[in-house]
């Protein structure tokens, strides 16, 4: 019996989702379970050694319209910035050509708690929760 009530397939999409951020020099990938040299960087001239990779798109992943995924993502966007966090804009994008990338922010700054909580709140069944090695895990809420 899984700890979960994610089906065993879609742990492993995200798993093997690109995770991808779009900052104001370029592009980076993160990876689950691969440290990212470019994010321990930020980490380091920002002087912060937490951060999220987070959406509102598609609640449970149940394909939603885009109008209601840009509403979520608005309303994300506000409560990543209530928090301080430097934010920028990502897309998470799996392997499954079928399934569109979704908007995404990665947000600096912020604690695993207040992550965790965000994720819940916008209906998701994971976020990607970075520490301070860099490393992004995935952290799954159901």
């Amino acid at each position: 019996m899984s700890a979960t009530a994610i089906p065993d397939e879609l742990v492993a999409a995200y798993n093997s989702t690109d995770y991808r951020v779009i900052s104001d020099d370029g592009l980076f990938v993160l990876q689950i379970g691969q440290r990212s040299d470019e994010l321990a960087r930020r980490f380091e001239l920002i002087g912060q050694d937490g951060a999220t990779f987070i959406t509102a798109e598609n609640p449970f992943s149940q394909t939603a319209s885009a109008e209601e995924n840009a509403a979520n993502q608005a309303s994300l966007y506000r409560d990543l910035a209530s928090t301080g966090a430097i934010i920028m804009e990502g897309a998470g994008q799996g392997e499954d050509p079928a399934w569109p990338a979704e908007a995404s922010y990665l947000a600096i700054g912020i604690s695993r708690e207040q992550a965790c909580e965000l994720g819940r709140k916008y209906r998701q069944n994971a976020i990607v929760w970075i520490g301070s090695n860099a490393v992004p895990e995935l952290v799954l809420l159901r």
